[in-house]
């Protein structure tokens, strides 16, 4: 009776350590960008008329904020959080990502992940549940490429689009 229950023992912890590295062999890169509305829009008219990409790319480089990528922890129950300063501002952005299996099941599984972005005076401890917050939800399976939640705000008379993307996969280049 002891061996039956050394082996189930043994067993259970093969099968959570096991589990472990697979959660842990996956990889989510995410990363949160701003864009001046009105400025890209001058970029994008100015480029219909000129048709010169290179000087337009790096206009539309002044129109956007592309913060550092972030693999946030994969596992269950996991949240990381990411906080930024909103440019030009005292705001502050605050960008998760959460995943669980209690909250949306599909036909494919009961995994699901959460990506959540808020902007506000302080940073928060989470954008998921904040107040104001853009947040996405989608099930957590092959399938799976990538994950956005966004939304416009108005920071000192501009209208801007705030968000967090998160690739589920890894990107293939072509040349």
């Amino acid at each position: 009776m002891k061996h039956v229950k050394r082996f189930t023992f043994a067993s259970v912890i093969f099968i959570i350590l096991s589990t472990v590295a697979m959660g842990q062999s996956q990889r989510h890169t995410c990363h949160v960008y701003v864009v001046d509305v009105a400025q890209s829009k001058k970029v994008f008219e100015d480029f219909r008329e000129s048709g010169n990409a290179q000087q337009d790319a790096r206009a539309l480089s002044v129109a956007q904020t592309l913060f550092p990528e972030f693999q946030p922890m994969i596992g269950e129950e996991e949240l990381t959080t990411k906080s930024y300063p909103f440019p030009h501002s005292n705001l502050v952005i605050t960008a998760s990502v959460y995943y669980t299996d209690e909250s949306m099941a599909s036909a494919k599984g009961a995994d699901s992940m959460l990506v959540g972005i808020v902007v506000s005076a302080k940073a928060q401890k989470d954008a998921i549940s904040a107040e104001n917050n853009a947040v996405s939800e989608v099930t957590v399976n092959d399938g799976v490429d990538t994950v956005r939640a966004k939304q416009y705000i108005k920071v000192n008379g501009r209208l801007y689009l705030v968000g967090i993307e998160c690739h589920c996969k890894e990107r293939v280049t072509t040349k």
